[in-house]
């Protein structure tokens, strides 16, 4: 089972991922939250009709983010109602390995991690923990991982995502699941007790599309330093220097 995340209006980004899909042989589903322009009101709709239970943090949270939520939320219900044992979940900004359903075919059958990432930008991952899964190697981070670009779910986990939610609370009586947090910040460490066991593939089977990953689509972002264009921009250039790869090929081979 294939999800792609893509917004009504990216009409050339869902182009572009369909020719590389249809080339490996693979279908999917589409599914996207807009929330960028939508209104207070607007919002709890959308959350009522994606995520009822929940409440997303408006001061945390930007609407952008709020709507990145109930997209991967929406991905996991379908796999939740289906018979799927793991859902791959994946952006609309990406460039695909020729081993990427391959990959796929592998990590939905694997039970060791509640989530595998395809491919981040994110990389301080252990060089030296890592599991064989039928010829792939799944790398255990160092810390939090950011900046995932797709990955695998299992059901069950998905399964106990929406059972017990991220933070229990009760409103007149009924559950109350709060989130504050990022999907990105959320799943990859964290997600605190509901924090899934992930894990990264290693080579990655998709990358960033240099072009389209350059112009997000998930601003505006709300005031945390970390979202700020500047720092971003920052981080990418020392991720891709040559003193960043000396650096993570040295002190993760060792940890």
């Amino acid at each position: 089972m294939l999800v792609l995340i893509n917004l009504e209006t990216a009409a050339a980004r869902r182009a572009a991922m369909a020719r590389q899909l249809d080339k490996l042989g693979l279908s999917f589903e589409r599914v996207g939250v807009d929330l960028r322009h939508a209104d207070a009101d607007g919002v709890q709709r959308e959350i009522a009709a994606c995520a009822p239970g929940f409440q997303f943090s408006a001061k945390a949270l930007s609407n952008a983010e709020i709507g990145c939520w109930l997209s991967h939320l929406r991905a996991w219900d379908r796999l939740r109602r289906s018979g799927h044992p793991a859902c791959a979940v994946i952006e609309d900004d990406l460039r695909l390995a020729p081993q990427f359903g391959h990959a796929l075919h592998v990590l939905s059958a694997q039970d060791r991690f509640d989530l595998v990432y395809l491919g981040t930008s994110s990389r301080n991952v252990s060089q030296r923990r890592f599991a064989q899964c039928s010829g792939l190697r799944i790398h255990e981070p160092v810390g939090v991982i950011l900046n995932t670009w797709g990955y695998v779910v299992t059901r069950a986990y998905v399964a106990r995502f929406f059972a017990e939610g991220p933070d229990s609370g009760t409103d007149g009586g009924k559950p109350l699941r709060r989130i504050r947090l990022p999907i990105d910040h959320f799943l990859g460490g964290r997600g605190g007790r509901l924090r899934p066991r992930i894990g990264v593939l290693q080579p990655a089977v998709v990358e960033e599309d240099p072009v389209l990953g350059a112009a997000s689509q998930i601003g505006p972002y709300t005031r945390r330093l970390d979202r700020l264009h500047l720092l971003q921009r920052m981080r990418r250039r020392v991720l891709t220097s040559s003193v960043g790869e000396l650096y993570y090929s040295t002190v993760y081979r060792y940890l």
